[in-house]
């Protein structure tokens, strides 16, 4: 049945030195009886066992059961040995407290993966005098019941053999007696091995008694029966026992070997009769019933039984996933506080991933879809750009360089190109965001702004809402009922300084207004339709501090019509004359400083800093205005200043000419000069200041352009074309304020128009030559500089910089707009038609946050799963911890690692689903308070937690779970059973 060779074991001792616990032994058990395992403690009795069970392995040596070598064995054979052949009984009983005594002893039938016979049960409970204990729990058991609770647990599936260590060890005797007497039963057709330190009760019950010492076998003896020998026909003999059979038939050959038996004997003799006393003695002598003796002797070698391959087959256990379920929950209702910290911080950690997840699977079209459909706007922008590549130098070395988008204008081509394609109902127009000048806008309600002069055809259906007429001339404009409404609540004066009374929004119409120092007459209002309500809050004191909802209510009205005011195409040509220059290319450190030098004569000592360009840099199409009629280019070294640089430069000239008159005592002519000098600095102004004596205030009225024209001619007509208008400039060093190289001589030959003031500086138009010539000597000078440079040509008829496309919300709309937004190539000559707008803008920069930080919240996530996996880890662990004798109970009655790692996995489970539905909800929540909070800010919500986000939390929470668990729970089950079992 079972056969040990050449067993060794080594322990490591604390101090690091090897321990024998058994020493190359080797013993052939029988295949039934009662063997007994004797020994001092240390002796290796309980290692043999705990070896000849698979509750540890050996160092050398190996196990034979039924003929099959446990040299191959993994730690799985051995579970499953146990399973098949093995059942154990315990000194400390080793029965698991959650289960009712009726389960822990199904247990061991069901890891056969055989059915819970109860009435197997019932039957084995009556066998060892516990009938009707099934449903009692072990704590309500003694000591005595629960070993036989493990008896019947061994017994119940029915093994080959049965090992029991110190099976009587925490019991009184007369329990311990009990325990040897079932053994004994048992072992008439089942081998039993037992240890024990009880050499009376090895002796009483032993079949055979295997004696151990420092982890050798210094005795195997077996019992064996020594037959009566005849003295006389009335006296038998059994080494030193003499048996009597009737004391009153004696004769005397009886009492002659009688005497001769008392004089051969050196120690006391006791003569017993009486029935009860010879019972008693009989007893403890072994004396049968036939007159045999039991005796001791030296165990012989039994001729090996053969075996088939299929009599050592193996049972491979399975835990019952209930019973998994029930050891599981059993520790988690053990630390309450653990589990619920554990649940709080791992849901924690999981609703935080869920989140980061929405972003993971953001989806820019799909929000952008849903933005669009769901925007109240009627119209959408289109902006053109052009890529400008900028390189930064260092002594004339490029060490830096990189790409951005500059703004440029469409064509009136591309402008009907659109209508073809969207309908009568695009317009185009210019964003220039010039303003008007209210009384009161105490509420963030109002807006003073002109953004957008536009231009639309007379069938836009716009057109048919106009409450007036459409503009004809270019000072003519027609405003949005939005702007319409701000005028009337707000108030405003009109072109002559006269405050308007106005009752209702069209009292507006042919009032002429001013706004950014031109006069516009309104000839009509369209209607821009009504706003949102939940706007209306700042129209009142307590809107003023809503910073969120003022920012959303710019967005509208940036994006919607409300700030569009239409006007003549030559206005919007006027208007973007200034607009259309390339000077936002220019190059920061190409600078001069200059000061007027009329005929060499009056040079000033006081220098100004101005941008230089060549001639090609500017826009075709600028307003240009010459001197000299007849000149069309500029020569080498000539130059031409922005519009109100000139008239500085005009106001030096007139100012020291009049000086020179005044000098020479020409009072008429100085006189003139006056004269001259007053319009120059009308012009500077764009209009006349003058005094109200009746209303004790200054007002302003500006230029109309006839009489803007009408001064600048008249004061060109007094320049003496004699004199050389010329300035003496010097390269200048903007990082430091040094002028650098020679100076130079331009002569000034006219100027270009700036029709709006925006506070820009000064710039010289040179020829390209010249501008060349200063830009390479300037670079030769300068430490750090940079240079732009593109593919893109602006065109000669540029006028709009912005197209509005109707938009009715429907899926071909939404698609097509996608289209437009989602093509990142741009043409051959660099340049990509865009959507444009604060809501894009938005979202534009949602999706470039969300594209550069994908990484990061993968990152993210990766940190909150490894916080969340050691959470578990350490639960589970501990978990492990207070179970290492329940792990050890169940590998020993047969369970393999696997059915261990249920017990876990299913604690585990349990916390993740937990973690799992609250943070799923938890995360649903957040989501939407965040898409409240903020992405409600461009219109759809950024934060979608559905049916992607939920999958991935699963996943992520099951995976975390599943690792946290496997390695601590692999730690422990691949332990010895042995271990696990004494590890408390």
């Amino acid at each position: 049945m079972l056969e040990v060779k050449k067993l060794s074991k080594i322990y490591k001792s604390k101090t690091g030195t090897d321990v024998k616990a058994l020493d190359d032994v080797s013993v052939s058990f029988p295949e039934s009886g009662m063997v007994f395992l004797l020994g001092k403690s240390g002796s290796g009795k309980s290692t043999l066992l705990n070896i000849c069970g698979g509750l540890d392995s050996p160092t050398t040596g190996e196990i034979i059961v039924k003929g099959r070598s446990s040299k191959n064995f993994s730690q799985s054979d051995f579970d499953s040995y146990r399973n098949t052949f093995i059942g154990f009984i315990f000194q400390e009983y080793n029965i698991l407290n959650e289960f009712s005594v009726e389960d822990n002893i199904a247990l061991a039938l069901e890891l056969q993966n055989k059915p819970k016979n109860k009435a197997t049960i019932e039957k084995l409970l009556s066998d060892v005098d516990l009938a009707g204990f099934a449903k009692r729990k072990p704590n309500t058991l003694s000591g005595g019941q629960k070993q036989r609770i493990a008896i019947a647990r061994a017994l119940v599936k029915n093994p080959e053999i049965i090992m029991a260590d110190e099976p009587s060890g925490a019991l009184d005797s007369a329990t311990g007696k009990q325990v040897f007497e079932t053994l004994k039963k048992l072992s008439k057709d089942k081998l039993v091995i037992v240890v024990s330190h009880d050499r009376d009760f090895a002796q009483l019950y032993g079949d055979r008694i295997i004696e151990l010492s420092d982890g050798k076998i210094i005795s195997d003896v077996s019992k064996t029966k020594e037959k009566q020998v005849p003295i006389t026909k009335n006296i038998d003999s059994m080494g030193n026992v003499l048996c009597i059979k009737q004391g009153t038939s004696l004769d005397e050959e009886d009492f002659s070997a009688l005497k001769s038996f008392l004089k051969n004997t050196d120690s006391d003799v006791i003569i017993a009769s009486g029935e009860k006393e010879v019972d008693t003695f009989k007893k403890a002598n072994r004396i049968t019933e036939n007159g045999e003796r039991e005796v001791f002797a030296k165990t012989t070698l039994q001729e090996k039984k053969s075996y088939r391959p299929e009599d050592s087959k193996f049972i491979r256990s399975r835990l019952p996933l209930r019973h998994a379920i029930k050891i599981g929950f059993s520790g988690l209702k053990s630390k309450p506080v653990r589990l619920f910290f554990t649940i709080l911080l791992c849901t924690a950690a999981f609703m935080l991933f869920g989140l980061l997840s929405t972003m993971s699977f953001y989806n820019n079209e799909k929000t952008f879809k849903q933005t669009m459909k769901d925007s109240d706007d009627s119209v959408i922008r289109l902006e053109k750009n052009y890529l400008v590549e900028t390189k930064w130098y260092n002594y004339e070395e490029l060490y830096s360089s990189y790409t951005f988008e500059n703004q440029t204008f469409f064509t009136p081509d591309e402008v009907e190109e659109y209508k073809n394609r969207y309908g009568k109902d695009v317009f185009s127009g210019a964003d220039n965001y010039l303003n008007y000048n209210v009384v009161s806008a105490k509420y963030p309600y109002w807006s003073n702004i002109i953004k957008t002069f536009a231009y639309m055809d007379s069938d836009n259906s716009l057109y048919q809402t106009i409450n007036g007429s459409y503009p004809k001339n270019d000072n003519e404009i027609c405003i949005s009922s939005y702007t319409a409404e701000t005028i009337l609540n707000c108030k405003i004066y009109d072109s002559n300084g006269q405050l308007l009374e106005l009752n209702s929004p069209e009292d507006i119409i042919s009032k002429s207004i001013n706004i950014s120092g031109s006069n516009y007459t309104i000839t009509g209002i369209f209607e821009s339709g009504a706003l949102p309500e939940k706007y209306d809050i700042l129209k009142t004191d307590e809107g003023k501090e809503d910073y969120r909802l003022q920012n959303l209510f710019e967005s509208e009205l940036s994006d919607g019509l409300q700030l569009i005011a239409f006007t003549t195409k030559s206005e919007i040509e006027r208007i973007n004359a200034y607009y259309g220059t390339k000077n936002d290319m220019r190059t920061y450190q190409k600078r001069l400083s200059y000061s007027p030098n009329f005929d060499g004569e009056f040079t000033l000592p006081e220098y100004a800093n101005a941008f230089y360009i060549s001639f090609d840099e500017l826009a075709a199409g600028t307003d240009i205005r010459f001197l000299n009629q007849n000149k069309t280019s500029l020569s080498e070294n000539e130059a031409i200043l922005s519009e109100n640089a000139f008239y500085e430069f005009i106001v030096r000239y007139f100012e020291q000419m009049r000086e020179k008159a005044y000098n020479e005592y020409e009072k008429q002519e100085a006189s003139e000069y006056d004269e001259i000098l007053e319009k120059c600095y009308h012009l500077m102004s764009g209009g006349v200041w003058s005094y109200n004596e009746e209303k004790n205030e200054e007002t302003f009225t500006p230029f109309t352009a006839k009489e803007k024209e009408e001064k600048i001619a008249y004061i060109i007509s007094k320049i003496d074309p004699d004199v050389d208008l010329n300035i003496a400039s010097r390269l200048y060093n903007d990082s430091n304020g040094s002028l650098l190289g020679e100076q130079k001589e331009i002569k000034v030959v006219g100027f270009y128009v700036e029709p709006y003031s925006q506070n820009q500086e000064t710039t010289l138009v040179l020829s390209d030559k010249t501008n060349t010539e200063f830009w390479n000597e300037h670079k030769s000078n300068l430490e750090y500089y940079e240079e732009y440079s593109t593919k893109y040509s602006h065109p000669a008829n540029g006028v709009y910089n912005v197209i509005f496309l109707p938009f009715d919300h429907s899926e071909e709309q939404v698609n097509n707009f996608w289209e437009i937004y989602d093509n990142e190539e741009y043409e051959a000559d660099d340049s990509r038609v865009k959507l444009s707008g604060m809501f894009i803008d938005r979202l534009e920069m949602v999706d470039s946050m969300v594209k550069s930080m994908s990484s990061v919240f993968l990152y993210v996530g990766l940190v909150l799963a490894v916080f969340a996996a050691l959470l578990f880890s350490n639960f589970i662990s501990v978990s492990i911890s207070q179970k290492k004798k329940d792990i050890g109970i169940l590998l020993a009655v047969g369970a393999k690692s696997t059915d261990v790692f249920k017990i876990f996995f299913s604690e585990s489970a349990f916390i993740a689903t937990i973690c799992i539905i609250i943070s799923t909800i938890l995360s649903t929540v957040v989501c939407n308070f965040l898409n409240m909070e903020f992405a409600i800010d461009i219109g759809a919500s950024l934060f979608v937690f559905g049916a992607p986000s939920f999958v991935v939390l699963v996943l992520i929470a099951v995976l975390t779970a599943i690792i946290a668990t496997f390695l601590p729970v692999y730690s422990a089950a691949k332990k010895k059973p042995i271990e696990s079992i004494r590890s408390i």
